[in-house]
């Protein structure tokens, strides 16, 4: 109490002139108020006070950054896009792995330890994307075996008619890049980042992100698969509510011997409502059939190891 008063003193004496008598006492307050401020209570107070402020500024930080993260998550762009580059012209601008080999694999048989490839095309070191289809390839598979499927959209797989099911075939929608025989990443092509990522990974084949993936496939003869699905149920993904939805799958596969260029595309979509705002949704229709060419708006797309 008595140090309180000194300073009230000392505050009051402060705001006007001072008489000679008043500016003894006032320097006898400071000395008063210099030793207070060093005994080592006020100095464990003073302490706190920092520490209690450095707390505060922390935690104010960390909720910039969780405001900012979920601002981010909530357009799911920077998933779709880590790790990622594009190409411009069959071009990679930004490349810095050096030479690479492009590669397709085989499905790998019990006792492997890592599946056996196929080169079909390069990346330069300056970028250039280019492909290099050989004349005769070994396939693996069967065209009606069911591990063949790439693609878990249809919900009745007897649907799916076979022409010339016993034709050997060798398909990947998404291909390996590989450097001095370790795998650093992976290619797909496409018109849309979300489509190229969605439609090769199961967990997001459903998602109504319109656009289309291209990929190749060699067969060793003519043959086909044909399919019209129409599907109708309560469907739902993790965080969204459940809705009705009426899907249409076709399959229009009509191959001719050695390579062709498969393209699927995804047309309409219905939202999903999701808990914490993020974009989701689910397809209307699933369209595959052979193309000529690769359009000219498909791209390449290069998603890179994170430890590479």
């Amino acid at each position: 109490m008595y140090r309180l008063i000194l300073l009230f003193m000392f505050i009051g004496l402060t705001s006007c002139g001072q008489t000679p008598e008043e500016q003894k006492m006032i320097d006898e307050i400071k000395r008063k108020q210099d030793s207070m401020m060093n005994t080592p209570e006020m100095k464990e107070m003073m302490k706190t006070v920092k520490e209690q402020e450095k707390l505060y500024e922390e935690e104010k930080n960390n909720k910039s950054k969780e405001e900012n993260t979920t601002s981010k998550s909530n357009s799911n762009d920077d998933w779709y896009w880590k790790n990622t580059m594009a190409s411009e012209n069959d071009r990679f601008d930004d490349w810095s792995n050096g030479d690479t080999d492009i590669m397709m694999t085989y499905r790998m048989k019990p006792g492997q330890q890592k599946p056996k490839t196929l080169k079909i095309g390069t990346i330069t070191s300056d970028g250039d994307i280019l492909f290099d289809l050989p004349d005769n390839v070994l396939t693996q598979t069967e065209l009606e075996e069911r591990q063949n499927i790439l693609f878990y959209d249809i919900q009745d797989q007897s649907s799916l008619n076979y022409s010339n099911g016993k034709t050997g075939i060798l398909a990947n929608a998404s291909l390996f890049v590989m450097k001095g025989g370790k795998q650093i990443g992976t290619l797909t092509s496409g018109n849309s980042e979300r489509v190229t990522l969605n439609l090769v990974h199961q967990s997001a084949l459903y998602s109504g992100d319109e656009g289309y993936l291209i990929y190749w496939a060699y067969v060793n003869d003519d043959c086909a698969i044909v399919a019209n699905e129409d599907w109708k149920g309560d469907v739902r993904r993790d965080g969204t509510n459940t809705i009705e939805v009426k899907t249409n799958v076709t399959y229009e596969l009509n191959f001719k011997k050695g390579w062709n260029l498969v393209k699927v595309e995804v047309i309409g979509k219905y939202p999903l409502d999701h808990e914490r705002g993020i974009e989701m949704s689910w397809f209307k229709n699933h369209r595959h059939t052979i193309i000529n060419n690769r359009p000219n708006d498909s791209k390449y797309y290069f998603r890179s190891y994170p430890n590479y």
